[in-house]
């Protein structure tokens, strides 16, 4: 990778984002609030040994304007396959990108062939700057072999390196049209430290699905999304349209069950069995039986949903207990952690219990199902076991047609239409690994991180799309009809939001607070009714 050391990361200049990298405990006043935790609900279950499904939702609540400011790093292919159509088209979704950044952001441009080549360092995207990367990127030429293990090592060094990160988010957008064939094996490469984004252009034969989809499943909440030729602008636009609503970063939910009385010589402890999180990583204290799920970075408006089995032991008589203590940790701008209230899951045990778990609850437990079905399938077909896997997809969709809720839900609906493209695609070895094999991929991924990413039909399917990525989806349409016509800026984007919403900017803390003093009155009525 030579020598050379990339600290030469420009400063954002006239931004508000204060640059000192010592972050102390209790975020600013503004810094709470921001990631709001609930549960579906407080249950009646059986006096005897019982497993409750728990449902938890976390959620990224602010407003564009709170944003951290984007730090991206573009690693683009440009061996000699992207020579022609796909190298014009490239330069275009460049453009698109290239616009789309106001002066909080900065980018550099990483490009690799046979070796890789930084064609400039991380620069605040000023217009003087964005004329400047322009003009490089529209000079770009292509040939040589795909090196896809060297343009990612230069990438993850860029940011590494950074003199400047508190209050800023960082993330590589990964593009290539073929096998790697130079560098050795990309996947191997240690990725953890940021969320890299990648994009498999071109028919689906064209290039390795399984590298481009690993390595983002390797990284801190990175996806893999496939752009066929005429759509790459509309497949960055999606994954920019999150990276350019980053709300906190190094997002923790904390799980910790509880001891409760049951009458003064009777305690019953609550035991975590699983925690269902994706492919995000966790960790449990062997001690206290605690769980830790790391979720690295949150969006605007982007929702984790979590399913927890929880095991509540036999008790002798019917009560109301506390079982699980959920909190969360998190960074927001100010670079400052900042921990939310901890919320308190209780149950009744009842001898005739009448509570039923919630529609939501239901849906995820069926999305988690489905969707560990469709990877049996796609591994069943990796292994040439297309039948197998045919059968495995068609039960998939039975069961999604069999599952009734008593309204319809959203990620259940284009699960559907998931599954349905899934038995079309397993038809034929031919249609499989033409199409079939990068769309699953992509679904995988996309439902492990419940992160919007392109299945390749950007409108149809969009499980996980938050709002700045429907803008963001019109916007590049817009944009690939006249690619001279203006595009608005993300600083554009945030001041339309706070004009829809201009209570959005402080209703997080508000109710943060709120949430406290109500909990407060609620601890202080359970005492003077004891009383």
């Amino acid at each position: 990778m030579g020598s050379q050391k990339y600290d030469d990361d420009e400063q954002i200049v006239n931004n508000a984002t204060n640059d000192d990298d010592s972050g102390k405990f209790g975020g600013s006043l503004f810094d709470v609030g921001k990631v709001p935790l609930k549960f579906d609900n407080e249950p009646e279950v059986p006096i005897e040994d019982n497993v409750y499904k728990l449902l938890i939702e976390l959620m990224g609540r602010g407003t564009g304007s709170d944003r951290l400011g984007a730090d991206i790093v573009m690693v683009l292919d440009i061996s000699g396959s992207m020579e022609g159509e796909k190298l014009i088209e490239m330069k275009r979704a460049l453009q698109f990108v290239i616009k789309k950044l106001s002066p909080s952001d900065r980018l550099s441009v990483i490009t690799f062939s046979s070796d890789a080549d930084r064609k400039c360092p991380l620069r605040q995207m000023t217009q003087k700057a964005q004329e400047e990367i322009d003009f490089l990127v529209q000079n770009l030429n292509a040939g040589g072999s795909t090196n896809i293990t060297a343009g990612l090592q230069k990438g993850l060094k860029v940011l590494d390196e950074r003199k400047f990160t508190t209050g800023r988010s960082g993330a590589i957008m990964l593009m290539s049209d073929g096998e790697q064939n130079a560098g050795g094996d990309a996947t191997m490469v240690s990725v953890e430290r940021f969320p890299v984004f990648t994009f498999g252009f071109g028919s689906g034969g064209e290039y390795d699905p399984k590298v481009l989809n690993d390595i983002a499943k390797n990284s801190t909440g990175g996806t893999f999304s496939l752009a066929s030729p005429g759509n790459l602008s509309i497949a960055f636009s999606q994954c920019l349209g999150g990276l350019l609503s980053v709300l906190v970063q190094d997002v923790k939910l904390v799980l910790i069950p509880l001891t409760d009385k049951v009458s003064r010589r009777e305690k019953v402890t609550t035991k975590i069995i699983k925690v269902y999180a994706g492919n995000y990583p966790q960790t449990t204290d062997d001690s206290t039986g605690a769980v830790t799920v790391f979720f690295g970075d949150l969006y605007q408006k982007e929702i984790r949903t979590v399913l927890v089995d929880l095991f509540l032991p036999a008790v002798t008589q019917e009560v109301d207990l506390d079982a699980l203590e959920i909190s969360c940790t998190y960074r927001a701008d100010s670079g400052n952690l900042t921990s939310t209230n901890p919320a308190v899951f209780r149950v009744t045990r009842s001898k005739t219990p009448v509570t039923k778990q919630s529609d939501a609850a239901k849906a995820e437990i069926q999305r988690v199902e489905i969707v560990e079905m469709m990877k049996e399938a796609r591994n069943l077909a990796d292994q040439n076991k297309f039948d197998e896997a045919l059968d495995k997809a068609v039960k998939a969709q039975n069961l999604l047609d069999d599952f009734n809720l008593k309204k319809p839900n959203q990620v259940i609906e284009t699960l559907k239409l998931e599954v349905n493209e899934m038995v079309k695609f397993l038809q034929s070895e031919e249609t499989y690994k033409a199409k079939g094999r990068s769309f699953t991929y992509s679904s995988e991924t996309s439902h492990d991180r419940q992160r919007f990413a392109s299945r390749g039909d950007v409108e149809k399917i969009r499980p996980f799309a938050i709002p700045r990525m429907d803008d963001y989806l019109e916007q590049a349409k817009a944009f690939e009809k006249d690619p001279t016509k203006p595009v608005p800026t993300a600083a554009e984007d945030e001041k339309k939001e706070l004009a829809a919403d201009p209570l959005s900017a402080v209703s997080p803390s508000i109710s943060y607070y709120l949430a406290i003093a109500i909990d407060a009155l609620q601890n202080i009525k359970k005492i003077v009714d004891q009383k």
